[in-house]
């Protein structure tokens, strides 16, 4: 790599610069950063993440083998039909955007032909933001999506997969429609039921009781409320649709869990709430896909249904202790006011 540019000098792209600089099996002549905010690009300077601040675009993007978007995505829309007008040839220009498919179709419209674009994306991302926030380590061991185009060039393809390796990623290719589908599920939908969630307790009139109370629990499943609200709106617009399916999903699946706490009998509610616990716990671990759809389906089936099995032996055990202690209390209290 020789000269790159970094158009957005906040967390991502300041984590960019940083990672690159400690990387020392990477060599790179210069990198130089780009912000309207002349704050941040001061502040990414000054943690040594870029080489030289320039706020004249033209001038920042002049002699660079390759240009990183590290705005937000609707930004970056913009950042895309501004350098269009003298981008030079063979670059390649790529983003850090969490929707794709959107940023592909911009960047096709106003990108001339001879300029590529790969989209990607670090699925490392954290509510704060600012350089200050940034973190040389903050991709490493993380999955870094690449969306590129049918007809891009390989060795462009190579290029970005090679920036993520830089940066101590794990590059994954993806179809861009694929991409918004997988991070609907799993980091935007996520956002706005974290939002919907805290907007709920906020709008209580319990919320003064309610805010005094709120510890980690509700303080960790809330954290996503915090997320840029720049950022969350340019999420929302441009994967509207996926995400609007996504939560249409989870209103399903919470109406299912509330038939089943009306309904289900005491053994099989705790059998649903151990099993959820026992497929969590297994992800965590690195399990991938759902042990039915794996090879060792037996084992690892027959393992947790005896782990549920003996839980659930407890539970009923002191659930019915209990019941038996309830009763002999009630009794002996009743005797005693008959003896009175």
């Amino acid at each position: 790599m020789a000269h790159i540019a970094i158009l957005g000098t906040g967390m991502i792209g300041t984590s960019i610069g940083l990672a690159l600089k400690h990387n020392s099996d990477v060599t790179i002549e210069k990198i130089i950063g780009y912000d309207r905010n002349k704050n941040n690009m001061r502040a990414a300077k000054k943690l040594g993440a870029i080489d030289e601040s320039e706020g004249n675009l033209r001038k920042a993007i002049k002699d660079v083998s390759i240009i990183i978007l590290a705005a937000p995505v609707l930004s970056n829309h913009l950042l895309i039909e501004e350098i269009a007008e003298f981008v030079s040839q063979g670059i390649v220009v790529t983003d850090t955007g969490s929707t794709k498919n959107a940023t592909l179709t911009h960047a096709i419209k106003y990108l001339p032909s001879d300029v590529d674009f790969i989209g990607s994306h670090p699925m490392a991302g954290v509510t704060g933001v600012g350089p200050e926030h940034a973190d040389k380590n903050l991709f490493k061991d993380q999955i870094w999506v690449i969306t590129a185009p049918a007809d891009a060039k390989a060795q462009s393809v190579n290029a970005i997969f090679h920036l993520a390796e830089s940066l101590g990623a794990k590059p994954m290719i993806m179809d861009p429609e694929e991409h918004d589908a997988y991070v609907a599920a799993i980091s935007h939908a996520p956002m706005v039921i974290s939002q919907a969630l805290f907007r709920l307790m906020r709008n209580s009139e319990a919320w003064p009781e309610l805010s005094v109370l709120a510890a980690g629990g509700f303080k960790s499943v809330t954290r996503l409320s915090g997320t840029d609200p720049s950022m969350a709106f340019d999420i929302v617009k441009t994967n509207r649709d996926q995400i609007i399916h996504w939560l249409n999903r989870y209103i399903a699946e919470l109406d299912m869990l509330r038939r089943n706490f009306e309904d289900l009998d005491d053994e099989d509610l705790f059998r649903l709430i151990a099993q959820i616990e026992l497929d969590y716990s297994a992800f965590m671990e690195g399990a991938i896909g759902r042990q039915e759809e794996s090879n060792m389906e037996g084992t690892s089936s027959d393992f947790g249904a005896l782990l549920i099995g003996h839980a659930m032996k407890d539970k009923l055990d002191e659930m019915t202790k209990g019941a038996e202690q309830r009763v002999e209390e009630k009794d002996l209290a009743r005797r005693m006011r008959r003896d009175i």
